[in-house]
This record gives structure tokens, sequence and C-alpha cells, in this order.
């Protein structure tokens, strides 16, 4: 613990209050991030168990808020996404369960194929040969050296001209 500063006990006092309540906040967040992050990878794995721990996430999400842990824009806005996610994964769920019923009986008399691979993504590499084409178009290269172009004699003298009045 520091000292006191000239500036009176007050100071030592804040500090221990921020200390006590940086500790209390981060158990918060910490808890509130693992209930969000347990509904998100339950919505992922199984969407049927998943809505108990949304309910759980969005609970913890606005008790947080109430407490001033965070702000209650940005739990609103947690809370919309999670829940987005949730009936996004609700909705393709009951699609799935829809079409696939006569696909059932077909898919078991086939053999299951081989699921696609993940598509790659580009690298800056293959990019690279497009930004010389660019280059090169921009800044022809010139094989044949033209004739100085001819220029103008600029006049010797500027005569002033002479000021009129304005008539309205």
């Amino acid at each position: 613990m520091p000292k006191p500063s000239r500036k009176g006990i007050s100071a030592s006092k804040r500090l221990r209050q921020s200390l006590k309540r940086r500790q209390r906040n981060r158990s918060i967040k910490s808890k509130t991030r693992t209930l969000v992050g347990k509904a998100i990878t339950f919505i992922g794995a199984d969407v049927a168990g998943a809505e108990a721990h949304v309910r759980e996430a969005i609970s913890g999400l606005d008790r947080a808020a109430q407490k001033g842990v965070i702000h209650p824009n940005a739990a609103a806005r947690s809370k919309a996404r999670l829940l987005k996610r949730f009936n996004l994964a609700q909705a393709s769920a009951v699609a799935a369960a829809a079409t696939s019923k006569p696909a059932r009986a077909a898919a078991a008399a086939e053999p299951a194929a081989e699921a696609p691979a993940p598509r790659r993504r580009r690298s800056l590499v293959s990019r690279a040969p497009k930004a010389e084409e660019g280059a090169a178009k921009k800044a022809p290269s010139r094989t044949t050296k033209s004739a100085p172009k001819a220029t103008k004699a600029a006049p010797e003298t500027k005569t002033p001209r002479p000021r009129t009045k304005k008539t309205t």
C-alpha cells in the first residue's frame, strides 16, 4: 500500500476503493464472458439445448449492466448479437430438419460423400503481378525521343489596364 499523499488520506482511500472495485468488476466481467462463450458454443453444437445457456448469458449481461460493470448499450448490443446467432441457428436447424426427412432415406442407401475442402484465401503474393501490370499501364515507356515542343515567346512588358469606376 503506498503512502498517503500530501493531499490527504482521501487519495489513499480512493486507491483502496478503486482496487476493490476493479477486482469485483473483473470477476463479474469474466463470469459474463464465460456465460456468453458457453452460449455460443452450445448454439454451434446443440441448438435445442442452447436456449437455457442463452437465457443465462442474457441474464448475466443484464446483471453486469445493472451493476455498472459494462455500459447498458454494450450489454444490449451483446444480447442482440447473441439472440441473432441463436435465432439463425434455430431457423437453419428447422429448415435442415424439414428438408432432410426425404433425404434421410436416400442417404441411408448411398454411402456418405466426403465434405468439400474449405476454400483457401488468396495470398498477397498472387495479387502482386496485378499491381505491377497496373503500374506498367500508368507509366508507358518511351522508345523514341520526340522533338522538344516549341514554346511561345513571353511578352516583354506588361501594360497595366486602366481602372474604371463601376456604375450600378
